[in-house]
């Protein structure tokens, strides 16, 4: 019988510090909101070129994030959401070229290295190119 109660108290014990861990995440996570980077801040970034993007057509879509990282890949697909229904490919291979960077300013080698020229600059690090095109 004492070791039924004993893993009793040991399961009720671990449940109770699995709430406790679980409620620190939650505060944790509700104090950093204000920092994140998510679908709704994303969109308002694009909100400018969304104005201007034709519905189907082909966009190119360049980024300073490291090829092949996870940030690289969600920033990609969050484009792709965003400018819905036109067409986001990840090449500089395209007429026209979405730059999306995070840095203050363009950097020009990242237009250099993927022979983009400057079209229109619509602020928050989003910038429309034109490609050099197959």
């Amino acid at each position: 019988m004492a070791r039924h109660r004993f893993a009793v108290l040991f399961l009720a014990l671990l449940a109770i510090l699995s709430s406790f861990w679980f409620l620190l995440d939650v505060l944790r996570t509700t104090n950093h909101r204000a920092g994140t980077f998510g679908v709704e801040s994303y969109e308002n970034r694009f909100d400018a070129l969304r104005k201007i993007v034709q519905p189907h057509a082909v966009y190119g879509y360049v980024s300073d994030n490291p090829p092949g990282s996870a940030s690289a890949l969600a920033e990609f697909h969050l484009t792709q959401y965003t400018l819905a229904p036109a067409i986001i490919k990840p090449t500089a291979q395209e007429r026209f070229v979405i730059v999306n960077y995070h840095a203050k300013d363009l950097d020009p080698r990242l237009l250099q290295a993927n022979h983009l020229r400057p079209i229109a600059s619509y602020g928050n690090g989003v910038e429309l190119c034109r490609g050099r095109t197959r």
